[in-house]
């Protein structure tokens, strides 16, 4: 009984995580939308360079073979929603 309580506890922490990480992307997300529009910029172009200074910046600091790990990571969750 014991054993269940910690494995639920574990999963809400997760739980709790994952919506706080899902709640700080998509202010990320909506922060540069609104400054893309009020600096007239094409979205598409910024979130780009975005995600290559994010891409740079795990290079930097985990090394080129994490970075890319995630790309493979996010390359195989693209061509999975492709399959949907």
């Amino acid at each position: 009984m014991t054993a269940q309580k910690v494995v639920s506890l574990s999963e809400y922490r997760q739980d709790t995580q994952q919506m706080h990480i899902d709640d700080i992307s998509a202010q990320a997300f909506l922060f540069l939308q609104e400054q893309a529009q009020e600096l007239d910029l094409p979205m598409r172009k910024l979130l780009k360079e975005h995600l290559l200074g994010i891409a740079c910046v795990v290079k930097a600091v985990e090394g080129l073979e994490e970075a890319q790990n995630w790309l493979a990571v996010i390359s195989d969750e693209i061509s999975a929603s492709e399959r949907h």
